[in-house]
């Protein structure tokens, strides 16, 4: 079930990421955080009214704690760093950039965790990875000498690797908590930690009146809202439940599965053209991903 949670996130997000694209032509990262991130408190709230899961339930503090941290590391900072990639670098680079999640969350996991993935995963892993690196090869021929060492793109770069690196280790510090509680709920702690988070970053950025001027209701939210629904709200509900039913290594290299789920929602939705290279990376990507989900 794990792996099933894994994969199914990992297909919410490549379709969140194409409208995250679009509605980030005209938010601000930080509004666009504190608006899917205040949408997602809202739905996940809702459900847990509806489900009857209580708001506090009897926990030690510490897992309040950690969970609230891992809501600061990976909503507050990562999605502001990831926003700010996608708007600088687009969807196809970032989806190279996204390459830095995979190993961030086998390194923590092993340095943390103690989590072996066995032969077969790495195997898998080292597949999964390939077929992003097939995948995305393209973009990278944009990324000229000069433009490397100055300017938007730089930022990008560092702010997606930023991104993966602290979403990475959000994720991580939460497992062995997820064992023991509700995922609705540990979801809802993460989202409300970042949302407060949020709160004094946009209260004291300078460009705050800008910000409440980009949240009012305009066409922009026919963009944000659905991308919310699905990134924030499905997506994040699903990545919490496979890190909670499987290990955190295996759930790492099926959410990376998002970035081939894009390249097929791009040709299906977009009519971008499906390139052999492209279709290279699907199948080294799905034999990835089987070795993972049948590893022993």
């Amino acid at each position: 079930m794990g792996s099933a949670f894994a994969l199914a996130c990992a297909f919410f997000w490549a379709f969140a990421v194409i409208l995250f694209k679009k509605a980030g032509e005209s938010f601000s990262p930080i509004a666009l955080n504190m608006y899917k991130s205040v949408v997602a408190m809202a739905l996940i709230g809702l459900t847990m009214l509806v489900m009857g899961i209580p708001f506090f339930p009897d926990v030690v503090p510490r897992v309040w704690w950690i969970l609230g941290l891992s809501g600061l590391l990976g909503i507050t900072l990562a999605d502001i760093f990831y926003f700010s990639a996608l708007n600088h670098l687009g969807a196809g680079m970032v989806a190279v950039v996204e390459c830095l999640y995979l190993p961030s969350v086998l390194g923590f996991s092993y340095i943390l965790l103690g989590e072996r993935i066995g032969i077969l995963g790495i195997i898998g892993s080292g597949l999964v990875l390939c077929a992003i690196l097939v995948g995305a090869a393209v973009p990278l021929n944009d990324l000229k000498p000069g433009i490397i060492r100055k300017g938007p793109n730089l930022w990008g770069l560092w702010a997606g690797c930023l991104a993966m690196m602290f979403v990475a280790l959000g994720i991580v510090i939460a497992k062995n908590v997820l064992d023991q509680v509700d995922v609705f709920w540990a979801t809802f702690i993460r989202v409300t930690a970042g949302v407060i988070g949020l709160v004094p970053v946009v209260l004291c950025h300078p460009e705050r009146m800008r910000f409440v001027r980009e949240l009012k209701f305009s066409k922009a939210w026919f963009n944000a809202l659905p991308a919310t629904v699905s990134g924030n709200y499905i997506a994040l509900v699903l990545w919490m439940a496979g890190m909670k039913y499987t290990t955190a290594s295996r759930a790492a290299v099926l959410n990376q599965m998002s970035t081939i789920f894009l390249f097929i929602l791009a040709t299906v939705w977009l009519k971008e053209k499906m390139t052999a290279q492209r279709l290279a990376a699907i199948v080294l990507a799905v034999a990835g991903a089987y070795l993972v989900i049948f590893n022993s």
